[in-house]
């Protein structure tokens, strides 16, 4: 383990221990797969409290979504991510007495996870019901290297006793552990049988099939070792490893177990080639061992610091809080072009481990500047499911154009909820200005060419098809967007969302834009696209007449077009305890009042700076701030970003400190049901769009820094245009250095910064 606390998550130090908390802090993922940090003796046993289980990313199984009244176009099936037997079981037998039959006491004694190497260490001590204790310490890392691979060792000292213990490794046929909650609507709420089958293999190997998507997945537990005493067995036609051991208190045993998950493959593919399957999973962890494994896995970690750390001296709760933050981003993103990133990751079945615009608004910039090939792979699953798309366009009558779902796995739209679900029309142009954002950031004509333009293309064609030109009132020859909802959640079916409409001109436009480019590039992708001049006319006029709602008499931007003719709620006189509104009003209650679950028009003066003068975001903020609840993890950084470029700095910092350290602290008060990766991502926005003020200017990219009075030093790295960049702040300067590539002129405070490798530029801050 790494020697630097800063990278370490001890157990002694949270606040809070509850089983469900803990296991969420402490699972280990790596994109394809996610383990929770579990009591290693639940199983399927309810007499320990917690959710134990495997997630694979995109395993998922479908059940009919139950309406009372069904009317056309409705999503027809919930999509919920599989929970698969928990790889840290063991079962012990003493005295005859299984842990598996008769519930023995455990006790979590520590937890440290290094986050700079990958690795976990815990210990626990066990009670038995004839008062005999040992302990049992345990090692595991989800690899990186391999991301098809997860690795467990375990040691057994007896305390108190000398003599015999048996310890049985296996896995017996399940029910999907998803806990079943009606009082939450965020939590997972249902539950499929899996098929679990055993096949003839010189480890235990399983395939594990849905019933309804029809999807299957192998894994393989195969013992890493040569101990004599670790025998593979059988009972009850389930294939096990049984160790017979002769405890004494000055004598360990250490053994350890690899797990080896394949791609989610389809059911009749694995019949015809079913031997090839088996084979490739167990040349996995073959001759392997815990060493080597966890060797390879270390270095690849490392790698993810040395290009994705970020450096806050000043305050080391804060330190650990962004590191932990984005480590578990980094395990949650999927990698393989067919996956994306769920709500809560791959640490909690929270949100059925569905996608939403949480990826490309929050989380896909961190990965654009760090992990540009992570992020080129989540932009693909969005290409992936470009047909789904355009197949929901046509449910919703728009004959060309695309509609992407608000939340998915599979590509179809799974909210039963279409008010705050499938009217949520603004992810068209989120994921089209994101696939900007990478294209910007990387200069990946590649990819612009085989999907990212076709990806602005076709949600661009929506928005002609589903706006109109208004004919009455202040809307009149305006292009408008009516009925729709905004990331407000608590605002929903208006007119003229300020930030739908916004983002739409910006997908539109950006259809034009690369139209231009391409007919330079690959004028025969346009002719592929059956993209014409009249619709280049048509997307540039929509967007020049598009209607932006403006108040004149408070002189804000409206949220929509009857935003003040609703009354204001009374935020501050609401008890903390109804908080979230949403588990205590019903939604017609909170639809007549002007009150925001998240940021919404304020998300699009964060999108587009140079939308505004410092005044109207002043006038924006504070507006916009005292309706808005913060129910959402998704708002509290755009406010801390905003708070910086009105020079609030002690705003900023407090919802930073929100923000940064959400999970660790459970601030929602659900991580029981997974980390809230889309408030992870935004910490990091926090840090490098706020407090370093980094954006896309008019000339290039642009920093304006600015650091709390408390910190000394704030220091990150950024990948761009085939450039990685050293950015370092602290009170009185801000230093630039290129690290690798040509040289690049970018700009700070307004004065241009000309790098080159050999050149590092430093910058005296004008509020020194």
């Amino acid at each position: 383990m790494s020697v630097d606390e800063q990278y370490q998550i001890h157990l002694q130090q949270l606040k809070h221990k509850s089983p469900g908390f803990v296991e969420t802090i402490y699972a280990l993922g790596n994109g394809h797969l996610g383990v929770r940090a579990s009591n290693p003796l639940q199983g399927n046993s309810p007499a320990y409290p917690g959710t134990p289980g495997l997630l694979v990313n995109g395993f998922y199984d479908l059940s009919p979504i139950q309406y009372g009244e069904a009317y056309f176009g409705y999503a027809h099936n919930n999509q919920t991510i599989c929970e698969l037997p928990d790889p840290r079981y063991l079962i012990f037998s003493v005295d005859g007495v299984r842990s598996d039959q008769t519930a023995y006491q455990v006790e979590m004694i520590d937890k440290t996870w290094d986050m700079a190497s990958g690795l976990l260490l815990e210990t626990f001590h066990v009670t038995m019901p004839t008062a005999k204790k040992f302990a049992l310490t345990m090692e595991s890392f989800a690899s990186q290297a391999d991301r098809h691979l997860y690795v467990v060792r375990y040691d057994v000292r007896a305390l108190n006793f000398s003599g015999p213990l048996t310890i049985i490794k296996q896995h017996d046929y399940v029910d999907q552990q998803i806990p079943r909650g009606a009082e939450d609507v965020r939590r997972a709420q249902r539950g499929n049988t899996l098929i679990q089958t055993y096949l003839p293999s010189t480890a235990p190997t399983m395939q594990f099939s849905t019933q309804k998507s029809q999807l299957g997945l192998l894994m393989t537990m195969e013992y890493l070792g040569s101990d004599p005493r670790v025998q593979l067995n059988a009972h009850a036609n389930v294939p096990n490893y049984e160790i017979q051991l002769e405890l004494t208190p000055d004598r360990s045993a250490q053994f350890t177990f690899g797990y080896s998950l394949g791609e989610i493959h389809n059911l009749l593919a694995f019949k015809l080639n079913q031997t090839h399957y088996i084979d490739k999973s167990l040349a996995r962890l073959k001759n392997r061992t815990f060493s080597d494994l966890f060797t390879a896995s270390a270095a690849r970690t490392q790698q993810f610091w040395q290009d994705s750390d970020v450096i806050i001296e000043g305050d080391p709760i804060l330190q650990k809080g962004i590191r932990f933050n984005l480590y578990h981003l980094y395990q949650a993103a999927g990698r393989d072009h067919r996956t994306d990133i769920p709500a809560k990751g791959l640490t909690g079945s929270g949100y059925e481990g569905h996608y939403f615009w949480d990826t490309e608004m929050y989380m896909l910039p961190f990965f654009i500047y760090t992990q540009p090939k992570i992020a080129k792979a989540l932009l693909s699953y969005r290409y992936a499911t470009l047909g789904a798309a355009g197949q929901r366009a046509r449910e919703m009558a728009i004959k060309s154009g695309a509609l992407f779902p608000w939340r998915t796995i599979n590509g179809e739209e799974a909210s039963a909820y279409f008010p705050a679900g499938t009217a949520q029309v603004h992810i068209n142009a989120d994921i089209a200005y994101a696939t900007d954002q990478y294209i910007r950031a990387t200069n990946d004509t590649d990819f612009l060419i085989s999907a990212g333009f076709e990806l602005i293309l076709e949600t661009a064609r929506f928005w002609l098809a589903y706006g109109n030109y208004g004919e009455h009132g202040p809307q009149a020859g305006h292009f408008v967007i009516n009925r729709v909802t905004g990331p407000d959640e608590y605002t929903a079916l208006i007119d003229n969302n300020y930030y739908t409409n916004r983002m739409a001109q910006h997908n539109m436009r950006l259809a034009v834009k690369y139209a231009v480019k391409l007919q330079q590039l690959a004028p025969d992708k346009l002719t592929e696209l059956a993209v014409t001049d009249e619709e280049i006319a048509n997307f540039k006029q929509a967007a020049a007449d598009m209607y932006l709602p403006y108040d004149e008499k408070h002189q804000i931007k409206l949220q929509d077009d009857n935003a003040l003719n609703r009354p204001r709620f009374d935020i501050e006189n609401e008890p903390a305890a109804n908080f979230p509104l949403l588990l205590h009003y019903h939604p017609l209650v909170l639809y007549r009042y002007q009150v925001n679950k998240q940021a919404d028009t304020l998300m699009s003066d964060f999108l587009f700076p140079l939308d505004q003068d410092q005044a109207q975001l002043r006038r924006d903020y504070n507006y916009y701030e005292g309706i808005t609840t913060h129910d959402s993890s998704l708002s509290r950084a755009i406010f801390s970003i905003l708070a910086n470029r009105i020079d609030d700095s002690k705003k900023a910092q407090a919802y930073f400190m929100d923000t940064a350290l959400t999970d660790l602290t459970d601030l929602q008060g659900n991580s029981e049901d997974g980390i809230h990766a889309a408030n992870m991502g935004g910490s990091w926005l926090s840090l490098v769009y706020g407090f370093a003020g980094m954006h896309f200017g008019m000339e290039g990219l642009t920093f304006a820094p600015q650091l709390p009075a408390s910190w000394f030093r704030l220091s990150f790295k950024i990948k761009y245009r085939n450039r990685q960049l050293d950015v370092d702040i602290n009170q009185e300067t801000a230093r630039f250095i290129l690290l690798s590539g040509a040289p690049l002129t970018i700009y700070c405070q307004q004065q241009a910064c000309d790098l080159s490798q050999d050149m590092p530029v430093t910058v005296p801050l004008k509020n020194a």
